[in-house]
């Protein structure tokens, strides 16, 4: 039963939002209208049939995946049942089948056009705006519309006129993506007469807006207010390796906790089934995946998603240089000279007037094992430009940022955590990165909410520096997370001798928290009075410490909060959070040593304990109540 419930919760990925404020208010009369450019896969598609008529190609249809999962409920049924004495291939065959007959018609041919005469239901701002949307199509092919209505609140009953929705066949390059997203621009102007237009771009439409500033940018520069790419993936995905090379193994754990953070779970269930094998997700994505395969391996958007240092291995190994001459031509084209020029081109696109921004995850492993840090979907290199540590791994110590793009000393652009650094970013003063951030749960925290409001709505040129509680890096803050933490007197994620108190606030929206223990590595401190200390929701405690910081700067410690949930279902947990002492003269870095592991190492008594642990939850829960007895010893004996 619990296979078949960690099944259910991975195809589920509703996801509910609750309506913020704004962070800065905003007062005026004239409002640029704001284009959607949506993730991949978002918009509507149709094929022409030859007797006139249309047939629905692409988007949700709930009464046709009903119709079907009931006309194959036996072969499912048997599935089940096949899947529990470890047999994976049936369900997996019974729904591939399914799937390759639902999306026939999103096929394409190998040179990348599509087999099929497919089209976007909506193409110029008449017929794309939440006005006509509602009005027409009783809101379908609305994008982000929980984030939209706070911007309505603010313009009062007319503010769907605003909203426009751009679609685009996502199967495509991302090149004729862009294309079709700078006709829609001037259909929008033209529309509604504005002098410009904002642009809130996300996951794939990132990587289309970014392409499309790349490509007309500075000549559209009059006619662009603010461009927010939020969680973008501006240099593709590690999922697009894994779906040409086949070397997908689920993180599960990973998975469930991506899950967990959608939903806003207020329980942590993902660690309790790290120790229950889920290895059979990966039984049924191998038998499954060549279905997928026979419908999207000529997309050439997914051949653009592909990483820079996998593609020429891919490519060659999987496409016919013949058959696929004319996809290959194209897909070398971003490459080999769209990408690689982006940072030229979008700062060149700053400094022509138009406000560009950046909102990103870091600090998660990917939900497919890739080997580097992200949002578990988009990485961070790829999403920012940013150098990053191996996943797991961090710069050591003393570690020199690179400052290929800015290098500017007195720019701190080296994450708390010292994985990321972002002096090599597209616009490292222009972009924030949100650590423990998921993939497309940018809106499901106050702090990513008020930033992206401030960015999207305020016409003034903003950078790291404009707002202080907008900090470039930045703990994730999703109910989820349960528990923030950060120095009273030090910008988030550093600490100096200016700091005499840990703050530490309750990110739950159901229960109320005791903090159990608070525990430090790399710096001899102690916390006072933390033991079953009580945060109400919503609340915050500024809880003192005495000892002495380091005199020293570019040194990564760690603190640990240990806490119980009042009433949840899974009461106890714990968060790490990061941090880097500035205190001093830098230390040096070990160029011999330039990378080292992201966490401290236990300590000897406890690798012990954990010999004796084979289960992967058990040991989790082993290391919170060690550690936990630990603090307590240490600050109050």
């Amino acid at each position: 039963m619990k296979k078949i419930i960690a099944v259910i919760l991975s195809l589920v990925i509703a996801l509910t939002l609750s309506v913020q404020t704004f962070a800065v208010e905003v007062k005026r009369d004239e409002f640029y209208p704001i284009i959607i450019v949506p993730g991949y896969s978002s918009s509507g598609l149709y094929m022409n049939n030859e007797d006139g008529t249309k047939t629905h190609v692409w988007g949700i249809d709930i009464n046709l995946i009903l119709k079907r999962v009931l006309a194959r409920s036996i072969d499912l049924a048997k599935g089940i049942g096949e899947l529990t004495k470890g047999n994976a291939k049936y369900i997996a065959d019974t729904v591939g089948g399914e799937f390759a007959e639902m999306f026939e018609h999103m096929r394409c041919n190998p040179d990348g056009s599509s087999v099929y005469d497919v089209h976007t239901y909506t193409s110029t701002a008449a017929d794309s705006s939440n006005t006509y949307l509602l009005a027409n199509e009783d809101g379908k092919y609305m994008y982000e519309q929980e984030i939209m209505g706070m911007y309505g609140s603010y313009i009062g009953e007319d503010w769907n006129d605003y909203i426009f929705n751009f679609s685009t066949d996502f199967r495509r390059n991302v090149e004729k993506c862009a294309a079709d997203l700078d006709k829609y621009i001037d259909s929008v102007l033209e529309y509604t007469g504005a002098e410009k237009v904002n642009l809130y771009c996300v996951s794939h439409g990132g990587q289309v807006g970014a392409t499309f500033l790349n490509l007309y940018g500075e000549k559209k520069a009059d006619k662009l207010n603010n461009v927010l790419l939020t969680i973008p993936a501006i240099g593709g995905s590690p999922i697009a390796y894994g779906f040409f090379s086949g070397d997908i193994k689920f993180d599960e754990e990973n998975l469930l906790y991506f899950i967990e953070n959608g939903m806003m779970f207020e329980n942590d269930y993902h660690w309790l089934l790290s120790n229950e094998s889920l290895d059979f997700l990966d039984d049924i994505l191998h038998y499954f995946l060549p279905y997928v395969r026979h419908i999207m391996e000529f997309w050439g958007s997914m051949w653009d998603f592909v990483p820079a240092e996998e593609y020429e291995k891919i490519r060659d190994s999987y496409l016919d240089s013949d058959a696929s001459a004319e996809l290959i031509k194209r897909t070398d084209r971003f490459h080999h000279e769209i990408y690689p020029s982006m940072t030229e081109k979008l700062r060149a696109c700053v400094d022509a007037g138009i406000n560009v921004y950046i909102i990103a995850g870091t600090g998660n492993r990917d939900i497919i094992g890739y080997k580097a840090t992200g949002d578990a979907i988009i990485s961070t290199p790829s999403s920012t430009g940013a150098t990053c540590a191996p996943c797991g791994e961090r710069f050591n110590d003393g570690y020199k940022t690179l400052g290929t793009v800015c290098n500017n000393e007195s720019h701190n652009h080296l994450s708390p955590s010292m994985e990321v650094d972002a002096t090599t970013a597209y616009l490292p003063e222009y972009t924030w990165f949100v650590d423990g951030l998921y993939h497309g749960m940018t809106i499901k925290s106050d702090y990513n909410t008020d930033l992206i409001t401030t960015l999207m709505y305020n016409d003034e040129r903003a950078d790291l520096y404009t707002y202080p509680e907008f900090p470039q890096f930045h703990a994730d803050t999703n109910r989820c997370q349960a528990v923030f933490a950060k120095f009273n007197n030090s910008v988030e994620g550093y600490v100096s001798d200016s700091d005499n108190a840990l703050i530490i606030e309750n990110c739950s929206k159901k229960y109320d928290l005791r903090i159990v223990s608070v525990s430090c590595n790399g710096m001899d401190i102690k916390i006072d009075k933390s033991f079953m200390t009580e945060i109400p929701v919503g609340g915050r405690i500024e809880i003192p410490f005495t000892g002495d910081i380091p005199n020293a700067s570019g040194v990564k410690t760690q603190v640990t909060v240990n806490y119980v949930q009042v009433g949840a279902v899974t009461p106890f947990g714990s968060r790490t959070f990061d941090f880097t002492i500035i205190n001093g003269e830098k230390v040096d870095f070990d160029s011999e040593n330039p990378i080292v592991n992201t966490d401290f190492p236990q300590d000897m008594l406890l690798e012990i304990i954990l010999k004796f642990i084979p289960s992967l939850g058990l040991q989790k829960l082993a290391v919170l109540v060690y550690n936990t007895v630990k603090a307590l010893l240490i600050n109050f004996l």
